[in-house]
């Protein structure tokens, strides 16, 4: 299947950032350790993706910079992962991912994504 390269990132921002909603909305720990884990799990698929079919659409620096931001909310994710929810480190850890992937998101959305070919399409 063939699809804007732009759109399937776009698509996935949304789904990470209701993913989010959702952690941020919890009823109780459990449901948000649900959340946080689906949402863990869709940021690493996200990065593979972008690491993938993006960054070979990108100036050396520029991929060199998305990367090192995803290796900062890498960094993030794995220092929360070994953190209980009842840490007192765990809401910080968890309050830093959220702002650094939204932080993340707007700046692909609003200034990457504009500079990108028109045509670039991926086959997945």
């Amino acid at each position: 299947m063939e699809q804007d390269l732009i759109d399937l990132l776009v698509g996935e921002h949304r789904r990470i950032e209701s993913l989010f909603a959702d952690i941020e909305t919890a009823g109780s720990p459990a449901a948000r350790r649900t959340a946080l884990d689906a949402a863990i799990t869709m940021l690493a698929a996200h990065t593979a993706t972008e690491e993938r079919l993006l960054h070979a659409h990108l100036p050396a620096e520029l991929a060199e910079y998305e990367a090192a931001e995803h290796h900062r909310i890498d960094d993030l994710v794995a220092r929360l992962t070994e953190l209980n929810d009842v840490d007192p480190q765990f809401g910080l850890l968890l309050a830093a991912l959220l702002e650094a992937v939204r932080e993340h998101v707007q700046e692909e959305e609003t200034e990457l994504f504009p500079r990108l070919p028109q045509s670039v399409r991926v086959t997945e």
